[in-house]
């Protein structure tokens, strides 16, 4: 047997022995004369609470609602220690009378994921302790504790007898208990709307049934406010059954939760034929904001369906991120909104469903990343190539042609000094000739390699320039507005 679980059976057991204490304790009073109700109910509230607290503990040993649930319980029967006729049980028992309070209400708030944001949430965990303890100072000032109780013992810790403070306590955990109330049906409400409506299934029985606690644990509050001892008694009863229903809610949202999970991957493997993977998670999920990130091993990054890469979103920012895996190998990452990290299961399950598809999609998604990528390095050799092709012909235009010209100058030069119809004269007419003749072909090679024009006037006079020298009759058609880009004007141009 593990040591959780040897540590849940002995906690199983001590919750057992204190509620059988915590009824003797009620039985032998003899200051209690109700002690059936509390038999009924209080005991069926405590056993509740540590039962369903260390069954949700052992299924789930990471989430923290398991040790609530079984400290709510068992701070439940040290309350019960109020019941002793000894002096000094009984007034220990008031030290600790409101305890369960604050681990019911971290309880409340923590739901389902067992962790505490920052906010409201944490106010609230705050507020619900400082409640809690509130009436242990005020056992610290007040001789008898329970005014329409003259048989119950006295309380051994009083060391100041002021009725003013006391009054002022009581007044404090009033309004105390009153803010909290409600704060808590405003956040179990909040939470209602926020979640999906796969969750809203698994969620329901526990948040309707903490805002209800809370908000009969607010009116009640009325009829002692106006002294009326017999319904406040009728409305203590009442919400001591509503808060016993508080586990039970929580088993029924585990097992929607199951079939929920359940429905959900059933629901999603019967449409991933029909719609895409993304929009079948998202309805399976009941998160319509869901967005799938595909994984490339070899540059190490997300991209999504088009290629594109995804930056997967920051801690704190509202969204989550759950990867998927198949066969050990990362697949994929479904990006969708950090509520549904308190059904991790539910993610996980969804997930492996549709891992087959996912995988599809993501080869998919690496083939347009690696066409994008293959595009982008023709573009560049393209661009380096027409940079190569301007440069060599501003090469010759600037060098090679300037020298001809500069050589055949001089040639002229050389010819008008020497005597018409000389040996001479005729040697420098030829190679004049054949200078003109390589210069035509080095500007028409020039020319090919990458026309001045072109870079000059623009496509469409370096077309019409073709047309010019066509041996062939032939007639421009063009539409172009202005100038396009470089890489354009050195591919394409448009003739009939």
């Amino acid at each position: 047997m593990s040591g959780l679980r040897r540590a849940l059976l002995g906690l199983a057991v001590a919750g057992l022995v204190f509620g059988l204490l915590a009824g003797a304790l009620v039985v032998t009073s003899d200051h209690r004369t109700d002690p059936v109700p509390f038999l009924v109910l209080g005991l069926a509230m405590g056993w509740s609470f540590i039962g369903t607290g260390l069954y949700a503990w052992w299924r789930r040993p990471e989430n923290r609602i398991g040790p609530l649930m079984a400290l709510v319980g068992f701070a439940w029967y040290a309350g019960a220690l109020s019941f002793s006729d000894a002096p000094l049980v009984y007034t220990i028992g008031a030290l600790f009378d409101a305890l369960w309070l604050g681990a019911f209400i971290q309880m409340l708030v923590a739901y389902p994921s067992g962790r505490i944001d920052a906010g409201l949430e944490r106010w609230l965990v705050r507020l619900g302790w400082v409640v809690s303890v509130v009436p242990a100072p005020a056992v610290l000032v007040t001789p008898r504790l329970a005014s329409d109780c003259p048989r119950c013992p006295e309380n051994v810790f009083v060391v100041w007898d002021n009725e003013d403070v006391a009054n002022g306590l009581e007044l404090l955990f009033a309004i105390g208990l009153t803010v909290l109330l409600v704060g808590v049906c405003v956040l179990l409400v909040r939470r209602w709307r926020e979640a999906g409506s796969v969750q809203r299934r698994a969620l329901a029985p526990v948040l309707w049934t903490g805002a209800a606690c809370a908000a009969l644990g607010a009116v009640s509050l009325i009829p002692d406010a106006l002294g009326a001892a017999g319904v406040a008694q009728v409305m203590d009863y009442a919400l001591i059954v509503l808060i016993s229903a508080v586990p039970f809610a929580f088993l029924v949202g585990l097992m929607r939760s199951s079939l929920s999970r359940a429905g959900a991957v059933s629901a999603l493997v019967e449409r991933l034929g029909g719609i895409s993977v993304r929009d079948a998670l998202a309805e399976a999920l009941g998160d319509d904001t869901l967005a799938l990130a595909y994984w490339l091993p070899e540059p190490g990054l997300f991209v999504d369906a088009e290629g594109r890469r995804v930056e997967l979103p920051a801690p704190g920012s509202g969204r989550a991120v759950s990867e998927i895996e198949r066969d050990g190998e990362r697949t994929a990452a479904v990006i969708h909104n950090a509520s549904l990290l308190d059904h991790p299961e539910l993610v996980r399950a969804a997930g492996a469903a549709a891992a087959l598809a996912l995988e599809n999609e993501r080869l998919d998604a690496e083939l347009r990343a690696r066409y994008d990528e293959l595009r982008a390095s023709r573009a560049r050799l393209v661009a380096a190539g027409d940079a190569a092709r301007r440069r060599l012909e501003r090469d010759l235009h600037d060098g090679a042609q300037q020298r001809f010209v500069a050589l055949a100058l001089a040639l002229r030069l050389a010819r008008n000094s020497v005597p018409a119809g000389s040996s001479a004269a005729a040697l420098l007419d030829g190679a004049m000739a054949e200078l003109s003749a390589g210069l035509a072909e080095l500007r028409e090679l020039a020319h090919g390699i990458h026309p001045a024009v072109l870079s000059d006037r623009g496509l469409e006079a370096a077309v019409e320039g073709l047309v010019a020298r066509s041996p062939v009759p032939a007639q421009l058609c063009s539409t172009l507005t202005g100038r396009v880009s470089p890489a354009v004007e050195t591919a394409r141009s448009c003739s009939q």
